[in-house]
């Protein structure tokens, strides 16, 4: 029997205060407002003023379309019961990483205390997909196929040319930031 692609996404979005647009350390008030169908489904991030969001695991586009519009319909609904508004894009325009409250938790103080400022700096959101793969090696095949498009996925999705309330003259300045981080970028070439 052949193997059946499955796929899910992670999405994280900016929690924001409706009256000033700055961001807002309040990812606990957001899922809290989070209905049961989705509860699960929403998770704080390294800075509380991250929201992520995770799709079920669907079995094809048109389901992860549908599960997507779904997710993101429900987390705008819990924000406004929290008084707040969610935002998607690579940055905060003007909102200073300085400023952001740290997610507790022992994940979080690991990666704090690893990278110091690095992490702390790491004020970034982005969204995540993951495909089950039927085996290692068709794993590394597709990888080393993807790697030609990243750069094309890249310009289509640009979405943060501002940073700490500066234009970069770049249209993602979330992947500088996030290229200080190790394991990022496009990966080499794998041959086994």
């Amino acid at each position: 029997m052949a193997h059946r692609f499955t796929i899910g996404v992670e999405e994280e979005f900016q929690i924001i205060d409706p009256a000033t647009c700055e961001l807002r350390s309040h990812v606990s008030q957001l899922i809290s407002q989070a209905s049961p169908d989705i509860a699960e489904q929403v998770k704080p991030e390294l800075h509380q003023s991250i929201v992520e969001t995770g799709t079920r695991i669907c079995d094809s586009v048109s389901d992860l379309r549908i599960e997507m519009h779904r997710t993101r319909g429900e987390l705008v609904a819990a924000a406004e019961r929290a008084g707040l508004q969610v935002a998607a894009a690579g940055t905060h325009p003007f909102s200073s990483w300085i400023d952001q409250v740290i997610s507790p938790g022992e994940r979080y103080e690991h990666i704090v205390e690893e990278m110091g400022q690095l992490a702390r700096s790491l004020l970034i959101f982005g969204m995540h997909v993951h495909v089950a793969m039927p085996d290692k090696q068709t794993t590394i095949d597709l990888m080393n196929g993807v790697r030609y498009f990243l750069p094309h996925l890249l310009a289509l999705s640009t979405s943060s040319p501002f940073w700490m309330g500066r234009n970069t003259g770049l249209k993602s300045f979330r992947t500088t930031v996030f290229r200080r981080f190790p394991r990022t970028g496009v990966p080499e070439q794998f041959e086994s």
